[in-house]
C-alpha cells in the first residue's frame, strides 16, 4: 500500500512537470495546494526536477546554449504573476525525451545532483523552491541563489530577492549567506534583498540574527535591517508584517530607499529594463506602488508616483526629473 501511495505520488509530480511546460498553463493556485497537501509531495517534485538534471549531466552530445535560458517554471502561490513568467534553473529541457526519462529514473536522483546547484530567475520571472524539510524559498525576478543537497538547511543568496519559510529545528538552524553577512534563522520568515545598493532584510515571523560571530544583531518579527553596499553600518527599524515578501502580491512598499534601489524592485517584478538617471538615482521614496499588468507597457503611472518623468530608452525606460530638458 506504501508503495502504491509512493507511485501514484511520483506520478502526480511527473504530470504536473509536464503540463507546467505548456506556454498557457495557469493552474498555478492548484498546483501550489498540491504542493503544499503533503510534505511528501515536494520532495517527488523535487525527484523530478533532480531526474532532468541527471539527464543534462548524462547527456554530452547536445550543446547547452546558455546557463540562463527558460526552462522550467515553477510557480510562486502570488495573486501577481507576470504573464508568461518562466524560470531558469541550470538545466536544460528536451521536451518529451526528458519527461519520458523521468518515469525510469528512481527518487534517489534527488541526491544525486551536482553539489552545491544554482536557481536562477529571470527578471520578471518567480520560482518557489521546496526544500526536503518542508522549508520553502520564494525567489523573485532577477535572483540567483545556490542550494547544496548535502547541506540542505542553507542556501546563498547571490543577488536578487528571496522569502524564505523555513520550518523551525533549534537544533538545526537555517543559514543564509548572502556577500559577506550570514543570516542565522531558527524557524520564521523573512525576506532578503541583496541589491548592487544595498542589503535589505525583514522579518515577519520568529526571529532572525544577523552576523551571529560578529554584530550578532536580532530581528525579530516586525523588524528590518538596511545596510548600504559601500557601509558596514546596519540600521535597524519597524516594518509592518503585511510589507513583509508583499511583492508576491505585486504590492512594493518602500521606506526611504533611493529611486536607484526603486528602479531595481521595479525591474525585478516587471521583467523590464528601467533605470534612474544620475540627477534622480539618490532621490528617497517612501511609499507604496501596486503593480498591474498594464505596467509592463506604460510605467509612466509609476513615475509619477515617484515624482519624476518615464521615458523609453531602447526597450526598457529611465526614470528623469521633471526639470529634465527633453
Amino acid at each position: 500500500m506504501m508503495a502504491e501511495k509512493h507511485d501514484n505520488i511520483q506520478d502526480q509530480a511527473v504530470a504536473w512537470a509536464i503540463r507546467i511546460r505548456a506556454i498557457d498553463f495557469a493552474d498555478w493556485e492548484e498546483f501550489t495546494l498540491w504542493l503544499e497537501a503533503d510534505p511528501q509531495h515536494n520532495l517527488a517534485y523535487e525527484n523530478v526536477l533532480g531526474a532532468e538534471d541527471q539527464y543534462v549531466d548524462l547527456t554530452t552530445t547536445i550543446e547547452q546554449e546558455d546557463e540562463s535560458e527558460t526552462l522550467l517554471p515553477v510557480p510562486a502561490n502570488d495573486e501577481f504573476i507576470m504573464p508568461g513568467a518562466q524560470t531558469n534553473r541550470r538545466r536544460v529541457m528536451f521536451g518529451a525525451i526528458a519527461a519520458s526519462l523521468v518515469f525510469a529514473v528512481s527518487a534517489g536522483v534527488w541526491t544525486q545532483m551536482p553539489q552545491p546547484y544554482d536557481i536562477m530567475t529571470g527578471p520578471g520571472q518567480r520560482e518557489i523552491v521546496a526544500l526536503p524539510d518542508g522549508s520553502k524559498i520564494a525567489l523573485n525576478g532577477n535572483t540567483k541563489i545556490a542550494l547544496d543537497h548535502k547541506k540542505p538547511r542553507y542556501a546563498r543568496l547571490e543577488r536578487g530577492e528571496a522569502l524564505f519559510t523555513v520550518v523551525h529545528d533549534i537544533e538545526d538552524p537555517f543559514i543564509v549567506d548572502t556577500g559577506d553577512v550570514r543570516l542565522v534563522d531558527a524557524g520564521t520568515e523573512f525576506n532578503v534583498i541583496r541589491s548592487t545598493a544595498a542589503l535589505d532584510v525583514s522579518v515577519s515571523e520568529g526571529l532572525v540574527i544577523y552576523n551571529p560571530d560578529r554584530e550578532n544583531v536580532s530581528l525579530p518579527a516586525g523588524k528590518r535591517l538596511y545596510r548600504p553596499a559601500s557601509e558596514n553600518r546596519v540600521t535597524v527599524s519597524t516594518i509592518t508584517i503585511e510589507q513583509v515578501g508583499s511583492w508576491r502580491t505585486g504590492r512594493l512598499s518602500f521606506a526611504g530607499e533611493t529611486l536607484g534601489e526603486v528602479a531595481q524592485a521595479l525591474n525585478r517584478n516587471l521583467g523590464i529594463n528601467i533605470v534612474a538617471s544620475p540627477d534622480v538615482a539618490a532621490r528617497p521614496f517612501s511609499g507604496v506602488i501596486q503593480l498591474n499588468n498594464d505596467d509592463q507597457q506604460n510605467i509612466e503611472p509609476i513615475a509619477a508616483v515617484l515624482g519624476v518623468q518615464a521615458r523609453k530608452q531602447g526597450k526598457g525606460w529611465i526614470l528623469i526629473g521633471d526639470d529634465a530638458v527633453p
